[in-house]
């Protein structure tokens, strides 16, 4: 009996010590929590500094009454092209960016539409170094995306909760 309550407590001061250590293990660089207006045909843009040394994560959880996409881009070239097709330009193969991170927004049984890291909002891992550009896109965008707007002239209300972060110490 005793030998069973030692290897009890043993599992669970073991489960207690990893989940200190996960949620200690960084410092946070960016976070918006707050609702984001975007125009038709645009995207709202945050830059994110390089996070790959010794690693970092992401975190994060959109909603909104109407169809968008999420997209991750990995260098100033990605972004570049796809500023030139918000723009009216025609760049040779628009970019999907990291399509781990980014989505598209799927609706909810309350009928409204969400994206989010896997797991409901968990850390993801960011593999490439940076920057890295988050983008919430209004726009008909052709790369990745599946919310291509029906109704462009409405502006678009996004609530965003973001949360990116660099590991403190290497593993």
């Amino acid at each position: 009996m005793e030998r069973r309550r030692f290897l009890q407590r043993g599992v669970a001061a073991a489960a207690l010590g990893t989940v200190g250590c996960l949620g200690s293990g960084g410092e946070v660089v960016v976070t918006v929590s707050r609702d984001v207006r975007i125009e038709p045909g645009t995207g709202w843009i945050r830059e994110i500094p390089d996070v790959s040394d010794p690693g970092g994560s992401i975190s994060y959880i959109s909603r909104s009454q109407a169809p968008f996409d999420v997209y991750f881009f990995t260098s100033e070239q990605q972004m570049g092209r796809y500023d030139d097709y918000t723009s009216g330009e025609d760049p040779a193969q628009p970019p999907t960016g990291d399509r781990d991170i980014g989505r598209t927004a799927t609706e909810t049984d309350g009928g409204q539409y969400k994206a989010s890291t896997k797991d409901d909002g968990a850390r993801q891992s960011i593999d490439e170094s940076g920057p890295y550009y988050f983008v919430l896109d209004h726009s008909d965008y052709p790369a990745a995306g599946g919310a291509w707007p029906s109704d462009m002239p409405k502006r678009r209300s996004i609530y965003l909760d973001l949360t990116v972060t660099r590991k403190r110490f290497g593993l």
